[in-house]
């Protein structure tokens, strides 16, 4: 007769990260100790952030935890071009008595992370003892980020021709700055810091309300890093003001912060 598999696994309908263990599908294993997804797809993002390692554990199930040997062979693809994240291991072991194991996807650098990128992975198992039904996941990650106050910068906008001050927030563990209403209350600016290489990176983001067009303008750009006399950073950055809705930029200009 027959052996019947019990996963924990989810076709088609998606589930929430937190739900991964509460629905079970038969499989007809035949006698192969298959391995399998345990979803095939998930809605809602894992959050990256310190507490994880900035990482994804997914689980991949087996037939029978009982035996030895069991490996499952791993293939991933995603959203980013950069090699940003990757695998840990393309082969996954299990634990004797143990039917789950986690695949790991984990950031090669935590602070090129862009906080407003949502990346979508799809992870296979591969090979012979693959689920014939149960084989891929599709999910997404998104950068969790937890703030502390470290003062007030001061900064100077070439753009509005004004300068004054902005409370500055920095997340835990990353080189990631918050400057809270940099240009307009309503309108927090992440600014991504390279600390290798000297630089600043600002993604796009909305910045500032433009009311004759009812729009919020948005803005992106870059600069580097230095250091007062004072012994403080200066963010000195070149930053393009623009509305993508009407194809119109006011173009770019010279952002100056100077932080706590």
């Amino acid at each position: 007769m027959k052996n019947i598999l019990l996963i924990l696994m989810i076709a088609v309908v998606a589930l929430p990260a937190c739900d991964q263990d509460n629905v079970m599908t038969k499989l007809d294993t035949g006698g192969v100790d298959y391995v399998a997804v345990a979803h095939t797809a998930i809605d809602a993002p894992y959050m990256l952030n310190a507490d994880n390692n900035y990482s994804i554990s997914f689980p991949i199930h087996r037939t029978y935890k009982n035996a030895s040997g069991t490996v499952a062979n791993l293939e991933m693809t995603s959203n980013d071009d950069t090699g940003l994240f990757e695998l840990e291991s393309t082969t996954l072991s299990f634990t004797d008595g143990e039917a789950v194991a986690y695949a790991v996807v984990s950031a090669t650098n935590p602070s090129a992370i862009d906080p407003a990128k949502i990346y979508s992975f799809e992870l296979s198992v591969t090979g012979d003892n693959a689920s014939p039904l149960y084989h891929t996941a599709e999910f997404n990650g998104q950068l969790e980020l937890k703030f502390e106050s470290v003062g007030t910068a001061s900064f100077v906008s070439a753009f509005f021709e004004e300068a004054w001050t902005v409370e500055i927030f920095k997340a835990e563990g990353l080189s990631i700055y918050k400057a809270e209403a940099m240009y307009e209350d309503g309108y927090d600016i992440l600014i991504i810091e390279d600390e290798g290489a000297g630089t600043v990176s600002v993604p796009e983001q909305k910045a500032w309300f433009q009311t004759d067009v009812e729009l919020p303008a948005r803005i992106a750009g870059s600069g580097t890093v230095s250091t007062n006399g004072d012994g403080k950073m200066v963010f000195a950055m070149e930053i393009e003001h623009y509305l993508p809705e009407y194809d119109h930029t006011w173009g770019v200009y010279d952002e100056v912060l100077t932080m706590p």
